[in-house]
């Protein structure tokens, strides 16, 4: 009779090492109920203009996010959720492991983005789309709705949040990639106000 000692304890093995990845998706909801739900939600869509939507982000341009937070290369605001207290994006990631992020990533990558129905400036947002397409369309294809860049999705998002994010650009509180630094320094007051109103326009 064959020893059937040496399949069994790498068939168990196997299983063993494939459970994180079959509970990935049941972990990185438990973790965002706890860490994140009270500000973006409970599936990434935030209810709080001042705080974005990141579901449906690529699993690299969560994790890229969440390490720049832990690693103080990007500095979190302030926020008080409604019935919380008071955090920012540091605190909540200073404590997370790299399984913890790259399970996270993998939660929200899996959730939709829901686009925020907004008043914008119909005539800024269509000066917008012609500023998208000759300075932005590169790095964020299909009016920045395409999540398969591995930057933030920007259709649809928020436009109070958009709105702050552009400040701490233009004032230099918030790094840029160096291709983005070139093509930002280009654009006016105006032509960053326009592309606020086209991201944001966009359902």
């Amino acid at each position: 009779m064959p020893n059937l000692k040496p399949i069994l304890v790498i068939t168990a093995f196997t299983l063993v090492g494939a459970l994180p990845t079959c509970l990935m998706a049941g972990d990185g909801a438990a973790i965002a109920k706890d860490k994140c739900a009270e500000c973006h939600g409970k599936d990434g869509n935030s209810s709080d203009e001042k705080v974005p939507n990141i579901a449906g982000f690529s699993k690299d341009a969560i994790i890229d996010t969440l390490n720049a937070y832990k690693e103080g290369d990007r500095t979190g605001d302030k926020y008080t959720p409604e019935n919380g207290s008071e955090t920012d994006m540091g605190e909540i990631t200073k404590d997370l492991s790299d399984e913890d992020i790259e399970t996270l990533a993998s939660y929200y990558a899996s959730q939709k983005f829901k686009t925020q129905k907004q008043t914008v400036d119909a005539k800024l947002a269509k000066k917008g789309a012609k500023i998208h397409d000759k300075s932005c369309e590169k790095c964020h294809s299909d009016g920045g709705s395409n999540a398969d860049d591995d930057a933030a999705i920007l259709a649809g998002q928020w436009k109070a949040y958009l709105e702050k994010e552009f400040d701490k650009f233009s004032s230099g509180d918030r790094s840029m990639p160096k291709k983005m630094k070139k093509k930002f320094k280009k654009l006016s007051d105006k032509d960053k106000e326009a592309l606020i109103h086209y991201y944001a326009g966009q359902n």
